[in-house]
């Protein structure tokens, strides 16, 4: 095989089709046995108890039964994006992974389709936010109490399980076909782009920092107030959530909403204020982009809301909330986050291009 024809390979020019599994070494046996795993904890999720909720007597509830329970109580979107997000897309996307590992297929076709996969694997987190959120509006009151069961922490385990299988098929994916230091070579060539990206260099520090201040404010600000009898009258915050779930012993949960609606957002923003502030190669670039979607992929901040919009709307029927300050909060901190991160994206993107090759991510 010419050199030609081995970069192209390396840079997913190539349009023969193969296969991850015969080309991973030790992945090869190891990321199979993972998705099995994952898969088989995902499928006892669904039959094992996932909420026990004492109101007026003592009663848990499977997955499936708390599905067919809001939707007998009139909560049918819940229940569809219930069985949508956390029933049918994770038992997909592990049958999916393993057809892809083991089937000969064009290397650009198959890492969008991961890359298509692991982008949307947070969205079945959604189940565990509404939960979460029932478990914080149930914390202190007399009158109802909520608990999380094993099923819960399984499907935790299996939807992160998952999210980390689709991670490492992209990671060997990239290391066989779109291998950056392949590709960028020696090119030790030093990019700025805070100088060298025009006028929305020198905006972009100022588009980050409204950003991070926007998530600060949005964790802060209560998003609810319940506002229902029996239920004592109490207002949420995303921080004040995760002081009630420390104080009711739910160490698990709150550790999940710490990382996933505080610490992530706010490191997409450092990552990225990082890599526009100091120079770096073309190389170099390439690889924080990686990170920054690889950790943007764990920002949850928008799950997070459209759990707590359903809570609000559809929830009505069970509890009743005020809207408050910090769901708006939540929602611009949202949209300032996606904008510096896609605005971002597109410049430092554009500025990785192979001299001579005229390739360009």
């Amino acid at each position: 095989m010419s050199s030609s024809s081995a970069g192209k390979k390396t840079t997913g020019d190539l349009v023969r089709r193969n296969r991850l599994s015969t080309e991973a070494g030790l992945w090869g046996m190891l990321i199979p046995i993972g998705l099995v795993c994952v898969l088989a904890a995902n499928i006892c999720a669904l039959l094992v108890p996932f909420l026990s909720i004492k109101f007026m007597g003592d009663k848990e509830y499977k997955l499936i039964e708390s599905v067919r329970l809001m939707w007998n109580e009139g909560i049918i979107v819940v229940a569809i994006l219930i069985v949508g997000f956390s029933i049918i897309f994770p038992l997909f996307k592990t049958v999916s992974l393993l057809l892809v590992w083991f089937l000969r297929m064009n290397p650009r076709f198959r890492n969008r389709f991961i890359l298509l996969l692991e982008a949307a694997g947070k969205w079945s987190m959604f189940d565990i936010f509404v939960v979460t959120l029932l478990m914080v509006i149930s914390s202190e009151q007399r009158f109802i109490e909520t608990t999380p069961r094993y099923g819960l922490f399984l499907f935790i385990i299996a939807i992160i399980g998952n999210m980390i299988m689709s991670r490492l098929m992209e990671m060997v994916d990239q290391r066989i076909n779109f291998n950056h230091r392949a590709r960028f070579g020696d090119d030790d060539a030093e990019l700025e782009p805070l100088t060298s990206t025009g006028a929305i260099g020198w905006t972009m520090p100022l588009l980050l920092l409204i950003a991070f201040g926007a998530i600060v404010f949005a964790i802060e600000l209560p998003f609810f107030k319940i506002n229902n009898v029996p239920l004592y009258s109490k207002s949420y915050s995303i921080h004040a959530a995760i002081s009630a779930l420390f104080e009711n012993q739910h160490y698990g949960l709150a550790i999940f909403l710490i990382l996933f609606t505080c610490v992530t957002p706010l490191l997409v923003l450092l990552l990225i204020g990082h890599c526009w502030m100091v120079r770096k190669t073309h190389y170099q670039i390439a690889r924080r982009l990686d990170l920054i979607r690889i950790v943007g992929e764990w920002s949850m901040l928008s799950v997070f809301l459209m759990a707590l919009g359903i809570t609000v709307t559809e929830g009505e029927l069970l509890v009743k909330t005020q809207i408050k300050d910090g769901l708006w909060a939540i929602c611009i901190a949202i949209l300032c986050s996606v904008v510096c991160t896609r605005l971002a994206y597109r410049k430092l993107s554009s500025m990785l291009v192979m001299t001579g090759d005229g390739l360009k991510t």
